[in-house]
C-alpha cells in the first residue's frame, strides 16, 4: 500500500468507535476504506468483530496517521478532496464516519472514491443529526454557538438531519441505491434510565422513540448504500 506525502497537520480525532456501524457489516466484508479514520478507533472496533477483516484508514493529519498506522492493517496520509492519488486495489466497504459534515463538496468525495469500491459493494455512512433535542433546546434559549467536538463542531461545514442526509448525498449519485438508513440515540431520562430500568429496556425504549421520532431523539444518522454499477 502506497503511503502518501505528509500534510503537516496535527489535528487529532480519538474516541471509542461508533458501534452502530457494526451493524451494517457482515463476515463477507474483508476490505474496508475507512475515510477520516482517526487513530484507528472503528477499525479496532471492526477487528474485534470480524478479525479477518482489513482495513485501511485515510487521514489527512500526521499525528493521526502515526497512531493509526500501529492500529490498523494499513493506513493512509492524504486529503481525499484535495489531492490526487491512486489506490492499488477494490474494496468491500467505503466507511464514511463522521467525516462528510467536514468537507466542503463530500458528494464529489464520494464520487471520487466509488471506482475504488466493487460493484455491490457497500457506502456506509454515518453523520451528526442537527435537530436533535438537546440542539433544540439550545435554540430555543436563543443560544447558536460552534464548539471543540460535538454537532456544533466549528470545523462542520454542512448539517444533516435524519430525512435530508440521504436526499443530499445519496440521491446525487446514480451508482448508488440506499439500503439501510435508521437512526442511533436515546430518550432523555437523565440518571433515571439505570435506575428505572434494566439494559435491555433500555435499548429497547431507545429503537422505538429512534424509529418513531428520529429526528428528535436520534445523535447519529446512518445509511447504507450498494454500487450498482
Amino acid at each position: 500500500m502506497t503511503m502518501y506525502k505528509p500534510l503537516n497537520s496535527d489535528s487529532l480525532y480519538s474516541n471509542q468507535g461508533n458501534p452502530s456501524i457494526l451493524k451494517l457489516l457482515d463476515e463477507s466484508d474483508r476490505q474496508i476504506l475507512d475515510i477520516g479514520c482517526g487513530v484507528g478507533s472503528n477499525g479496532k472496533l471492526i477487528h474485534e468483530l470480524y478479525p479477518l477483516t482489513q482495513v485501511t484508514g485515510v487521514t489527512c493529519s500526521q499525528t493521526e496517521y502515526q497512531r493509526a498506522s500501529q492500529q490498523l492493517s494499513h493506513c493512509i496520509y492524504t486529503d481525499v478532496e484535495r489531492d490526487t492519488f491512486y489506490l492499488d486495489q477494490e474494496f468491500d466497504v467505503l466507511l464514511f464516519c463522521h467525516v462528510l459534515e467536514h468537507l466542503v463538496d463530500p458528494v464529489a468525495t464520494i464520487k471520487k472514491l466509488l471506482p475504488y469500491l466493487k460493484v455491490g459493494g457497500k457506502v456506509i455512512i454515518a453523520l451528526p443529526n442537527i435537530v436533535n433535542w438537546r440542539e433544540r433546546s439550545k435554540l430555543l434559549l436563543g443560544k447558536f454557538e460552534y464548539t471543540d467536538g460535538g454537532i456544533m463542531d466549528k470545523t462542520h461545514l454542512h448539517f444533516y438531519t435524519f430525512h435530508t442526509a440521504p436526499r443530499y448525498l445519496i440521491a446525487p449519485i446514480s451508482q448508488l441505491r440506499l439500503e439501510s438508513h435508521f437512526a442511533s440515540g436515546s430518550f432523555p431520562l437523565g440518571r433515571l434510565r439505570n435506575r428505572l430500568m434494566g439494559e435491555k429496556a433500555r435499548q429497547a425504549m431507545d429503537r422505538l422513540v429512534c424509529g418513531w421520532l428520529p429526528n428528535l431523539f436520534s445523535h447519529d444518522i446512518l445509511m447504507q448504500a450498494i454500487k450498482l454499477n
